[in-house]
């Protein structure tokens, strides 16, 4: 007899083991076995008030960026989604099968603000290379470097000759935008290094 599934009121408790549905094959479980951030709190104390209420944890949100590279995941919205909805995503952030994700927006804030005169991206990825070298997950003998060439999305109509460009700018009273445009053109890995009139675009 061909069944059919039944309507029924919905339970009122559940038995749900995410440690259970997380294949042992899976890359995360990898991953979780050699990453170590039992240092992130104490490097991290100095940029955290001592009052108010609680921040979200920076390990979880520096799994979450872990999971974003590894993945492809390329915006913070759609890190935000995945980890909602993927178990392992889940398991991997430490995260309960009911507790929420942190707003994409709490990432451009800390990248922008808590964290933008602070090495600890850089230290985060040092030491998460070199556990990676020591379980043999990569070689650490070679690098790559993509060098595609992507095109600006501006509009060239409202770009400014570099002849015609006011070189009048206050770099203390411009946006941060402008004054990391400023400071890159003196890096000689940037605009000194290049024959290339840099344009002001308005």
């Amino acid at each position: 007899m061909m069944g059919r599934r039944k309507f029924e009121q919905g339970q009122l408790f559940y038995a749900f083991d995410l440690e259970a549905v997380v294949p042992g094959d899976h890359l995360v479980r990898r991953i979780a076995a050699v990453l170590d951030l039992s240092w992130l709190h104490k490097e991290l104390a100095p940029h955290y008030s001592h009052t108010g209420r609680p921040s979200i944890d920076p390990e979880l949100m520096l799994r979450m960026l872990v999971i974003g590279y590894v993945f492809a995941i390329r915006s913070e919205r759609a890190l935000c989604r995945e980890v909602q909805l993927n178990l392992a995503y889940r398991w991997f952030c430490g995260l309960g099968i009911e507790d929420k994700i942190p707003d994409h927006s709490a990432f451009t804030r800390a990248r922008n603000e808590r964290f933008r005169e602070h090495d600890i991206f850089r230290q985060v990825f040092e030491r998460v290379v070199a556990a990676c070298i020591k379980a043999d997950l990569v070689g650490g003998i070679g690098f790559a470097v993509d060098a595609s060439l992507i095109a600006a999305d501006a509009n060239k109509c409202g770009s400014t000759p570099g002849d015609e460009w006011s070189h009048d700018i206050d770099p203390a009273t411009v946006e941060r935008a402008v004054q990391d445009y400023l400071a890159n053109l003196d890096d000689p890995a940037w605009g000194a290094a290049s024959d290339v009139v840099p344009k002001f675009v308005a």
